[in-house]
């Protein structure tokens, strides 16, 4: 009776670490998740940006802030959908303080957008100038983490 219920409990306890196990992603899996989400919004990206040098040579203000606008719409967007992926315990220490960074810098894009918004283009470059402060060192850990598609093949 006691064989059986060691037998029981041994079968238990190697279900739940096989579905404890199935449902964590692995490192490479991330990767390969995270690298295609920022692969996707590449070729928008590129395109926002050749906009953005077309309206400045033209001395077109108005083309080239609703393309800066778009840019900073379609960063905004891979953040959120990049936070939103779980994060395996292995890289848990390199990928952490890429979020932190993005955390803050996606909330100096949303002041910097509500300050163009408003009229305020000095507070709005502000913002920007912290933004660009802050991602200085992002393609470099990026590429460490192994996310060289939301690094420099981004940029």
């Amino acid at each position: 009776m006691r064989a059986k219920a060691i037998l029981c409990a041994v079968v238990v306890l190697t279900a739940l670490l096989a579905v404890t196990a199935a449902g964590a992603a692995t490192p490479a899996a991330y990767r390969g998740q995270v690298n295609a989400l920022c692969r996707s919004y590449t070729p928008r990206m590129k395109q926002a940006e050749a906009q953005i040098t077309a309206a400045q040579k033209a001395n077109d203000a108005k083309a080239a802030a609703y393309a800066f606008g778009q840019l900073l719409g379609l960063a905004l967007a891979e953040d959120v959908r990049i936070e939103a992926v779980p994060v395996p315990a292995a890289l848990t220490s390199q990928i952490a303080p890429i979020l932190r960074i993005m955390k803050s810098i996606d909330a100096h894009a949303r002041i910097s957008i509500a300050k163009f918004g408003a009229g305020d283009v000095n507070g709005g470059a502000a913002e920007l100038t912290k933004i660009g402060q802050l991602a200085a060192p992002l393609n470099k850990m990026y590429d460490g983490a192994g996310l060289r598609d939301c690094g420099s093949n981004q940029s």
